[in-house]
């Protein structure tokens, strides 16, 4: 009996499976991105494991098949994005604080991620690239991979391993308060670090994959720090307490959306994999970016 190639038997075997209607996942990942499996995860955290509030209750969570990025989106791919559409260059509030000229990025941060992005920004790149924003439930999985780990490389943290306040002071940095954090990046430490080594004498982001040895299960980097990552869904505290649990995709509607990872100005709490912030559609803070997600069927 002759044996087909494999080059005839898997183009064979997708056409069985999608006139079948089952689900079928891509050969390979598209570049740039890799494939998360379809399956179960622990999502959200307890108190008793130093989740806060939002991140309540933890529960097992299935999800089909998805692709998402390996890195964050750079300035460098932000401006194949904005020379291909018109869309505005990213701007801070602050003028002098702008990483952006009408040219383009300043010199030496083409590989850093964007940032100075609002939601809808990051929502037209992903469509503009044929993707989408991941959701909360996707972004989580991919950081933490099936076994509930605190961080995408384990359970103990490490500040040599994420960009966040305390990467930049050498130590563990959690403030309790406003006033704390004012303490750090206002008048104290944080603020003389962002003056001397930050951008603009600002912004303290690195190359996307400055952290290898971070990777999250599934090989994605900078899942914890460097930016905090907008993602598809609203943001509700106390979503996950009537969560679908099969895709959930957030609440129907909403006055505020949610952002996922941390980032370079963020204390230590802020860098665990269930971590949940937020941000207003139209904000552009200096410590947000986002990476794209794309369906695997």
């Amino acid at each position: 009996m002759t044996v087909p190639s494999l080059p005839f038997v898997l183009p064979t075997l997708l056409l069985s499976g999608m006139l079948l209607g089952l689900p079928v996942v891509r050969a390979e990942p598209p570049d740039g991105m890799v494939l998360v499996p379809a399956g179960a995860f622990l999502m959200g955290s307890s108190a008793e494991n130093g989740g806060l509030p939002d991140e309540a209750p933890q529960r097992t969570v299935d999800l089909s098949s998805f692709y998402i990025d390996r890195h964050e989106v750079t300035h460098e791919a932000y401006a194949v994005f904005i020379k291909g559409t018109g869309r505005a260059f990213p701007e801070n509030l602050k003028p002098a604080s702008t990483l952006w000229t009408a040219a383009g990025p300043l010199a030496g941060i083409e590989r850093h991620p964007v940032v100075n992005v609002s939601w809808l920004d990051a929502a037209a790149y992903c469509a503009w690239a044929h993707k989408r924003l991941p959701t909360e439930a996707e972004w989580e999985k991919a950081a933490r991979g099936t076994d509930g780990r605190r961080y995408p490389w384990g359970n103990e943290w490490d500040f040599t391993k994420a960009n966040s306040a305390s990467y930049w002071a050498g130590r563990t940095i959690d403030f309790s308060s406003g006033a704390d954090w004012d303490a750090f990046w206002v008048h104290g430490e944080g603020g003389r670090l962002a003056k001397e080594r930050g951008i603009q004498g600002e912004v303290l982001t690195v190359p996307v994959g400055s952290f290898p040895q971070a990777v999250s299960p599934y090989g994605l980097f900078d899942m914890s720090g460097n930016v905090a990552e907008w993602v598809e869904d609203w943001y509700d505290p106390n979503y996950y307490k009537g969560a679908p649990l099969s895709n959930p995709t957030g609440p129907e509607r909403g006055a505020i959306k949610s952002m996922r990872g941390g980032s370079w100005l963020k204390p230590a709490v802020s860098l665990r994999t269930s971590d949940r912030d937020w941000g207003t559609m139209d904000s552009r803070p200096s410590g947000t970016g986002f990476r794209c997600a794309k369906d695997a069927y």
